[in-house]
């Protein structure tokens, strides 16, 4: 027998802390669910359940993403829808203006006006929705999201064509506006000159003078009936409107000649004046002086110079406009070709959503805009349209139609495509909510801990801890058989 080394003692003291490990580990499963609480319970389990769990959160998280994504594409599409609706009521106003039912006069305010201001508002407002519709901060369809042109030398080509278009534009607008200022200079011209020609107190005169007793004397019968039948030629001429250009009046042919027979007969109604009567002498100087014996000179003289001058002006504001609307053709021309040469040109998507839980993983988008400027109705900076009604007829209605049935179409090819990405990005997340889902439950069986068999084991463990506890309290009293011997 032997007290310095109590073998069974230690042999017990082993079998307690074997089996108090085991309680704790149980204990550590079942309090914690898991049947990997620590690298030492299962180094190769531990390793796959943590390459699991990202691929499960970046999952999670790239669901999310696919909601975020599918949320600005709606709202894209919800601002393209209002621009469609706008364009389908331009269009309808267009049809409704090339109906002659419209009244129109030369000032512009008559019917097909009023649907030309409501064109313009709607145009502006075209271009406020592509400048308003945004998603956190950023703006979807005013061009911001569309591709980007890698080549530079594209891009700012296009840049400097948009601008040229804008320039020429705003000056054929303002010689347009000065070509209607001198337009409405010729109309009053030409009403004063009328009124001149039809003053009612020389018609008196000239009445009075075929009515006398001596008009035949000296030529004045004959040169009254010439000023008449130059009057009536006028007054002919004026209503068909014959005159075209001041060198009508300057020159002495179509309505100037009218003129030239108009004061070659006053003039010899004053040259026969000389053998008149004296109560005759004051008709004959009241027609004098008011047709003149020649061009400048009298009332109606003064008038037709007037009127050749507003005609002059008009001529040249009419040349002015032609070369603002060539310079306005060809700034345009250009535009075409730099926006083709930009359509064409590779592009890099400007919109990336990662809807994967890795690298490489996601969906690129471009977002075309729906400025006026790209539509081809405008030039995108809010001024209004380049659509004009005003003196549209069913006869010209074709080119504007055409102009804005390609408008339409972009939209609504535009939309397709932001539809078609939102159904992919919906199916994208019923994939990731599924493949999460089953990455999870992969991810439970090599993690999470079985606790009815746990509680086997824990059950067995703990039974033999107690066991152990009580055979060591034995093994240590075994040493205290020594007495007795001593006894």
């Amino acid at each position: 027998m032997r007290i310095q080394n109590n073998v069974p003692a230690l042999n017990a003291h082993r079998h307690y802390g074997i089996n108090n490990t085991g309680v704790t580990k149980s204990i550590a499963k079942l309090s914690s669910g898991y049947r990997i609480n620590s690298a030492a319970d299962d180094a190769a389990g531990l390793a796959i359940s943590e390459k699991m769990r990202a691929q499960i959160k970046g999952l999670t998280m790239a669901s999310k993403n696919t909601q975020d994504a599918t949320s600005l594409i709606q709202t894209a599409e919800g601002g393209m829808q209002e621009v469609d609706n706008m364009l389908q009521r331009i269009r309808e106003l267009v049809v409704y203006a090339s109906n002659d039912t419209q009244e129109q006069n030369a000032l512009g305010t008559g019917d097909r006006q009023k649907i030309q201001d409501e064109i313009n508002q709607l145009a502006i407002e075209i271009d406020k929705t592509a400048n308003r519709v945004e998603f956190n901060k950023k703006k979807l369809i005013n061009g911001s999201a569309e591709a980007v042109v890698m080549d530079g030398t594209i891009v700012a080509a296009l840049a400097s064509a948009k601008a040229e278009v804008s320039a020429k534009n705003d000056l054929y607008r303002l010689e347009e506006a000065k070509f209607s200022t001198a337009k409405e200079s010729v109309q009053n011209a030409r009403d004063t000159l009328n009124n001149a020609l039809g003053n009612t107190d020389v018609d008196a005169a000239l009445k009075r003078l075929v009515g006398s007793t001596s008009a035949a004397a000296s030529g004045i019968g004959t040169a009254v009936t010439s000023i008449q039948s130059a009057l009536t030629a006028l007054g002919l001429a004026s209503e068909q409107a014959a005159v075209l250009s001041s060198a009508d009046i300057a020159t002495g042919t179509g309505y100037g000649k009218l003129l030239d027979d108009l004061h070659s007969a006053v003039k010899d109604l004053n040259t026969a004046a000389g053998s008149a009567i004296p109560t005759e002498i004051v008709d004959i100087n009241t027609v004098v002086a008011a047709f003149g014996s020649a061009y400048g000179s009298g009332a109606v003289g003064n008038a037709a110079k007037a009127y050749s001058s507003t005609l002059d002006a008009a001529d040249k504001q009419a040349d002015s406009l032609a070369d603002a609307t060539t310079d306005l053709g060809d700034a345009k021309a250009g535009l075409v070709k730099a926006q083709a040469d930009y359509d064409s040109a590779a592009k890099t998507p400007a919109l990336y959503f990662q809807v994967g839980a890795n690298a490489g993983q996601g969906i690129e988008v471009s977002i075309g805009s729906v400025d006026t400027a790209k539509l081809g109705i405008g030039h995108g900076d809010g001024s209004g349209t380049t659509i004009n009604v005003i003196n549209l007829s069913g006869k010209n209605i074709n080119s504007v139609l055409d102009t804005l049935d390609s408008a339409l179409s972009y939209v609504t090819t535009q939309r397709s495509k932001l539809g078609a990405i939102q159904n992919r990005l919906e199916y994208t997340q019923n994939s990731l909510d599924i493949s999460a889902e089953n990455l999870t439950n992969a991810e439970s069986r090599i993690r999470d801990v079985d606790m009815a068999k746990e509680m086997t084991s824990f059950t067995k463990m703990n039974i033999l801890f107690q066991a152990s506890t009580a055979m060591l309290a034995q093994a240590n009293s075994l040493p205290q058989g020594v007495l007795q011997m001593l006894g």
